[in-house]
């Protein structure tokens, strides 16, 4: 093209015969810068559109990640984050791109001047570069607030998982204690308490009280568990466990002072009621005669 141009200016030299060679000179100068400055537009215009294509392409990765955030108290993963963080500086540099090379083009189209047939072709073409480039840069501009977008809805995803982590944190160590204080109540019903003991022993222990009246030979005296029986006087003891009760002599006979069936019990039982040797308790219902267990030594 630019061949052309140089061909025609020296058949107008010739032909006219009154344009000097500096003049010609001047021309074809001119119309070389021209063509330089043309291509270097082009140029810059044509890496711009494939920096913009190339940002497309990693624009639509970031639409396959997504908006995802994480539960469990985590944040989103870095590599995501940083990803966007990159896409976005390519977006921004586009622009920016964008935007100087639409200043040179003004500067151009402003040098080019006067209105001869190549030079409106030019103008018209860097008029075309421009409205190209104005719709580049609408397209990054797009990708930008898409970008920015994404992190804003991010944050408020995020914000909310976390709270609904928090939450669930929250319902599960209140789980844990509802449960752990039911295990604890659920432990405490069935603990049970066993003294074992001389009558003298157990007097002595406040565990035994000798109510009655007896003068001469009238009247009599017996023996009663005490109205208010302290638990740290007696063996503590598990009612679903403690099936056996070790007593100091097993060859003596023991009598059950308290409300307990001897019925619920594996041991020998004496005809008058009394035990010898350690109790074994068969079933748990010895126990609901109530859960303190006297046994006296005769």
């Amino acid at each position: 093209m630019i061949r052309k141009i140089f061909v025609a200016l020296g058949a107008v030299v010739v032909l006219g015969g009154c344009v000097s060679k500096k003049q010609f000179d001047a021309v074809v100068l001119e119309q070389q810068q021209l063509a330089e400055q043309k291509d270097s537009l082009v140029a810059d215009v044509l890496a711009a559109t494939q920096m913009v294509t190339e940002i497309n392409t990693d624009l639509a990765r970031v639409k396959a990640l997504g908006i995802s955030p994480v539960g469990g108290g985590e944040r989103p993963v870095s590599g995501r984050a940083e990803e966007r963080a990159v896409l976005l500086g390519k977006v921004r540099e586009v622009i920016a791109r964008l935007d100087a090379a639409d200043k040179q083009i003004e500067a151009q189209k402003k040098r080019i001047g006067g209105l001869t047939a190549e030079r409106t072709r030019l103008v018209a073409q860097l008029e075309s570069f421009q409205k190209s480039i104005d719709e580049l840069r609408g397209a990054a501009m797009q990708q930008e607030a898409l970008i920015n977008e994404q992190k804003e809805q991010i944050v408020v995803l995020t914000s909310k998982v976390d709270t609904l982590t928090q939450k669930t944190a929250q319902l599960t160590t209140e789980k844990a204690a509802v449960k752990d204080t039911l295990s604890l109540v659920i432990d405490e019903s069935h603990v049970v308490y066993y003294a074992v003991g001389t009558k003298d022993e157990l007097l002595k222990r406040g565990i035994l009280v000798s109510e009655g009246s007896k003068f001469l030979v009238f009247g009599s005296k017996t023996l009663q568990p005490a109205r208010d029986l302290k638990p740290e006087l007696f063996q503590r003891l598990d009612r679903r466990r403690d099936t056996v009760l070790v007593v100091p002599e097993p060859n003596k006979e023991y009598r059950i002072v308290t409300r307990q069936s001897p019925a619920f019990l594996s041991s020998t039982v004496m005809s008058n009621g009394k035990v010898k040797g350690d109790l074994h308790i068969s079933s748990p219902e010895f126990w609901d005669g109530g859960k303190f267990l006297i046994l006296v030594r005769d």
